[in-house]
């Protein structure tokens, strides 16, 4: 076993206890389970309405690298559904709703909360884990995604481009 899974390992046991920060209470069925593409999926999980939950850790920063694993894994396990529940008929996942997709990283990219805003909505979630003082202890906090609105509008200090519409409307404000 080489220091990177150890290290990865250790990152997960931190987090563990601590994924219902993000707003809902989790029940882990598996961990460490292999998925598509030989990617490893950090945690199987049921919602208490019975959505299953993929969970995906990253160590580093989030990129659009671990949003497209996490879209393949989800895939990979809402297939697997129907034969996990006729093997374990009590199960505590349910077909439907859709699994919902949890990404735990240290950092997001722009792109990377825009690319999960428009890929799902609400069926993924990013949280940001961070060192909690200096006690090693690890905090999460739900990443918000990136807003349409807030990019278009000009700051104090921001001169419109030439190109923007002379009214200060953006293609945002067309969507209602």
């Amino acid at each position: 076993m080489t220091e990177a899974n150890d290290e990865q390992r250790a990152l997960r046991r931190s987090i563990a206890p601590r994924l219902g920060q993000l707003g809902t209470p989790l029940e882990l069925i598996a961990e460490d389970v292999l998925g598509e593409e030989d990617g490893v999926i950090d945690w199987v999980a049921a919602a208490p309405d019975g959505r299953a939950c993929v969970v995906l850790v990253a160590k580093r920063s989030g990129d659009a690298a671990l949003l497209q694993a996490g879209l393949v894994q989800r895939a990979w396990v809402e297939a697997r559904i129907p034969d996990w529940r006729k093997l374990a008929p009590t199960l505590a996942v349910r077909e439907e709703p859709p699994a919902q997709l949890v990404l735990i990283a240290r950092e997001f990219e722009r792109a990377t909360r825009i690319a999960a805003r428009e890929a799902a909505g609400a069926a993924i979630v990013l949280a940001r884990w961070r060192l909690a003082g200096t006690s090693g202890e690890i905090d999460l906090e739900r990443v918000e995604p990136e807003s349409r609105v807030a990019r278009c509008l000009p700051g104090p200090a921001q001169r419109r481009p030439a190109s923007a519409f002379r009214t200060g409307l953006c293609d945002a404000d067309f969507l209602n």
